[in-house]
């Protein structure tokens, strides 16, 4: 059966997955994010919502709110929700030390269904056991996995490490050309065509030497 979608209007998230800590407690909250998980334990409902800072539990109480626990039936993996509720500690036996959220989770007050989805072809899991076709097939499912993430980020992070201390040493970052007149040299032009000249092409760049020389 088809679920309906929520719009998401003008709600915003106060925090992200991987931020909720003790001293959080009674907070009210809006999160958003994929279902990393969810189990059905009857009457509750808990759900692992999961954006790229990290995990946070979220609970559904039929006899707290019959509605929003109905509509949390409907979730399954890798849906994209928004959830408002309450944040509250865990029971002693259910702290996950494995979790920096893990001494907490959220009480659900309300419920958007932002997005459905099919089956992942594979878990969001550190490491899967698929192919690297099948990984390369579902790239943009690949890339929600926590160690595509961090790969991600840390790129991010040396790059803009980089570009802070060469602009800390008066150097300019000038982007050149991508398209530009064909070169005679040995390579092979890889050919553009210009949609506004019919019958001419622009060429792909095989180096920005000229460009440079030009800015010497």
């Amino acid at each position: 059966m088809e679920t309906s979608l929520d719009f998401l209007g003008d709600l915003r998230r106060t925090h992200s997955c991987g931020v909720l800590r003790a001293s959080d407690e009674g907070q009210a909250v809006v999160l958003m994010g994929w279902v990393h998980r969810r189990r059905d334990h009857g009457g509750v409902i808990f759900v692992d919502l999961r954006d790229r800072d990290g995990i946070t539990q979220v609970v559904f109480h039929e006899d707290v709110g019959p509605a929003v626990h109905r509509r949390a039936e409907q979730v399954r993996p890798e849906y994209v929700i928004a959830v408002e509720g309450r944040v509250a500690p865990r029971g002693p036996a259910s702290v996950n030390p494995n979790l920096a959220t893990g001494a907490v989770e959220v009480v659900a007050s309300r419920i958007w269904i932002l997005n459905e989805s099919r089956t992942p072809p594979f878990p969001m899991e550190e490491q899967v056991d698929v192919s690297e076709d099948v990984r390369l097939k579902y790239r943009y499912v690949d890339l929600r996995r926590p160690h595509m993430q961090r790969n991600l980020i840390l790129r991010s992070k040396v790059a803009f490490v980089t570009r802070e201390f060469l602009n800390s040493q008066g150097f300019l970052e000038i982007e050149t050309p991508f398209m530009t007149r064909s070169t005679p040299e040995g390579a092979r032009d890889y050919l553009v065509p210009s949609r506004v000249q019919p019958g001419s092409f622009y060429a792909l760049p095989q180096s920005p030497q000229i460009f440079k020389q030009l800015l010497m």
